[in-house]
């Protein structure tokens, strides 16, 4: 297997590897539903779920078509991935308050749910992207030819993960939870670089955008388990400890 095999396999791999990861998050996450920003760690756990497992769903059929509906999909996760990222920043404890938040949760979740509709039903009006007839069979993801609607989608979810960047890096600056409100500012920021970087030079082909957005997650589960690391399943132990 070639460099060019490789690659693809490692990237599915990886992000199937952040889907199983998942359920000890959920687990974590559902105990922590009432506590400051548990809810929205939830829906952006399910975002960054459904983002990694029809990313990496593409390899599993050679069709274009097939692909292209799992790329579809896949963009409805990096939107409530997106959406619950914004929303877990904006909640946390250890951030600023978010100006005019009752106004900027509404027009979010609007654009988000116009964004999911769009992209959804994109074969019907190709507004986001076309399918070339040329594809190659080859090819592990799928090859799109972008419209104006796949770039207003890429600065959508750039925006929804700067901003919540620049929340916890205000925080970081203000020497607020330090260890944990840095990780997700450095983080959050190569996730919002990841994204722009790969729809500028490899739209609709491999990204490695969902597998940083999985290390928000892990980071979020590391905190939550702060108070209850003598309980952790030894498989999950080591995690913390390379984190802290």
């Amino acid at each position: 297997m070639n460099v060019s095999q490789l690659v693809p396999v490692a990237l599915a791999a990886g992000a199937l590897l952040v889907v199983l990861t998942s359920y000890p998050y959920l687990a974590t996450a559902i105990a922590y539903r009432d506590r400051d920003n548990g809810l929205a760690y939830i829906v952006f756990l399910m975002g960054v779920a459904v983002w990694n497992g029809l990313f990496a769903a593409q390899v599993m059929d050679p069709r274009p078509m097939v692909k292209g509906f799992f790329f579809s999909i896949a963009t409805l996760g990096a939107v409530l991935a997106g959406l619950g990222w914004l929303l877990f920043a904006s909640t946390a404890s250890s951030t600023p308050l978010l100006p005019y938040r009752r106004t900027v949760y509404r027009v979010v979740a609007l654009v988000a749910g116009l964004d999911i509709a769009l992209a959804i039903t994109n074969p019907a009006h190709a507004l986001y992207w076309t399918v070339p007839d040329s594809s190659p069979v080859s090819s592990a993801f799928t090859v799109i030819e972008p419209a104006v609607g796949y770039w207003v989608h890429t600065a959508f979810l750039v925006a929804l993960f700067g901003a919540g960047a620049v929340l916890f890096g205000l925080a970081w600056r203000n020497e607020t939870d330090v260890r944990y409100t840095a990780g997700y500012a450095v983080v959050g920021s190569v996730t919002a670089v990841a994204i722009l970087v790969s729809a500028v030079f490899l739209a609709g082909t491999a990204s490695i955008a969902p597998l940083i957005a999985g290390g928000l997650t892990t980071i979020g589960w590391v905190q939550a388990q702060q108070k209850r690391y003598l309980t952790l399943p030894r498989p999950y132990r080591w995690v913390v400890d390379l984190l802290h």
